[in-house]
């Protein structure tokens, strides 16, 4: 970025933020600096926002509520609440290795440990009894995709007292076509997101105007829309973007959904992917291999997926939250709202796949494979992931089968590099693709 433009947000993340803000602003300078040789972009600005957001909503008494990764946020804009999705936090700490010491402290007053607890989360709890962690006015969480998500989120709330809410997510499918289907599903959830929306008002003394929400949830199916649009532009060969690109729509609709800026974001990453379509121009130069990831990627290595493009010509076509797949939905009415709302939470990345029986994962991930034209699968599998690691072993098998993919499965801790370092990661990925992919 440019001299002036870094200046303008070194100036705007001055001052106090607050003593549980600490820590929030040192991220926020640290991917400042990070980035300052690089590209401004659509997405950078984004991230930039997402944390500038939070001091300024405390500043002017705009409520704060702490949401997981896997729930759009469009209901609370459109309640004029600032979102604050949690693991912006605790896994945004992971790249800067800012997360170790709250995981070992974590340890130490026994908050389970690495092979019991996710470490996506985890830090929240040791972080908070440090007096680093950011505490907000509300707390919102789900049931889905693992217990060990939702009991961090309850030990974080009998920690602070913050008054919070929580969604069942339910089992079974709510597309008729499914031999999973139950009539119910949808009823089931969207009574929960009135008792949600019940549940806002009463804390925040304000009531959901129609009109507002309806315009949001125009809005989030606009980007649901350009991202569909860009999901389909991969699929071309060779992939128009890098690896990690589709990440930035998942990021943009897990933080700004409902908002112009996520319009914006999605909008011009579909450009992007579509102009290189149209002009023949491959995100990894001579691709060779097309790597299916089906899970998170390592979020303390970043340079994990440049390595593979440079050393491979691989491209990874979509990581699993980068795989975001709500299709946009009829906003014509306030109930049609709602259900979009409704639907938009059950298909929401790691959601969709991990909620209800294997067959929904089993169905993603072939797929996945056969529209992508995917060359092999990599799943670096979470200890703490128990049921993702269940479904890893028999859903490789489906797709070698149905496919004759090769499939590299292996332990690590994509929050930890202490575990299992980049170096062993490297050399287990390095094996498989040229042992047995080329």
């Amino acid at each position: 970025m440019d001299i002036e433009l870094f200046n303008k947000y070194k100036k705007l993340g001055r001052g106090s933020w607050g003593k549980d803000l600490l820590m929030w602003k040192t991220m926020y300078t640290a991917f400042l600096t990070q980035n300052k040789d690089e590209e401004f972009t659509p997405v950078t600005e984004l991230f930039l926002n997402i944390f500038l957001e939070i001091p300024k909503a405390r500043k002017e008494g705009i409520p704060i509520i702490m949401h997981p990764f896997n729930y759009g946020p469009e209901l609370f804009h459109s309640m004029n609440l600032a979102p604050l999705m949690q693991e912006v936090f605790s896994v945004g700490l992971a790249p800067f290795h800012f997360n170790e010491p709250y995981i070992d402290f974590t340890n130490e007053i026994g908050y389970g440990d690495n092979p019991t607890l996710c470490n996506a989360q985890r830090p929240l709890i040791g972080s908070y009894m440090r007096g680093a962690a950011p505490i907000p006015d509300l707390l919102f969480y789900l049931s889905t995709p693992c217990n060990s998500l939702a009991m961090t989120y309850q030990v974080f709330q009998n920690l602070t007292g913050v008054p919070g809410f929580n969604i069942d997510i339910p089992y079974w499918a709510y597309d008729k076509a499914s031999e999973f289907y139950d009539g119910k599903t949808i009823d089931y959830l969207i009574k929960q997101i009135k008792e949600l929306i019940s549940w806002i008002e009463k804390e925040t003394k304000q009531k959901l105007d129609l009109k507002n929400l309806q315009q949001t949830m125009t809005q989030v199916n606009q980007a649901r829309e350009y991202i569909w649009e860009f999901n389909e532009l991969l699929k071309t060969v060779p992939c128009p973007v890098p690896s990690i690109t589709g990440f930035g729509n998942f990021v943009t609709m897990v933080t700004r959904g409902g908002t112009n800026d996520a319009v914006k974001v999605t909008k011009w990453l579909r450009d992007n992917a579509a102009e290189n379509v149209k002009n023949g121009i491959a995100g990894v130069p001579d691709e060779k291999i097309r790597i299916a990831w089906p899970y998170t990627h390592i979020f303390f290595d970043q340079e994990l997926f440049p390595w593979l493009e440079e050393q491979f010509n691989a491209v990874v076509i979509l990581d699993m939250l980068g795989f975001y797949q709500v299709l946009p939905h009829d906003t014509s009415t306030i109930e049609k709202c709602y259900e979009s709302l409704a639907k938009g939470t059950l298909d929401f990345s790691m959601i969709g796949t991990c909620r209800g029986p294997i067959e929904y994962y089993i169905d993603f991930l072939l797929n996945y494979v056969k529209e992508y034209k995917i060359d092999c699968v990599i799943m670096p599998m979470q200890f703490a992931c128990k049921h993702a690691y269940a479904m890893a072993r028999v859903a490789s098998e489906a797709v070698r089968e149905e496919t004759g993919l090769p499939t590299l499965i292996f332990g690590c801790d994509p929050y930890d590099s202490r575990e299992v370092t980049s170096e062993e990661i490297k050399e287990r990925i390095s094996e498989f693709l040229t042992q047995v992919v080329l």
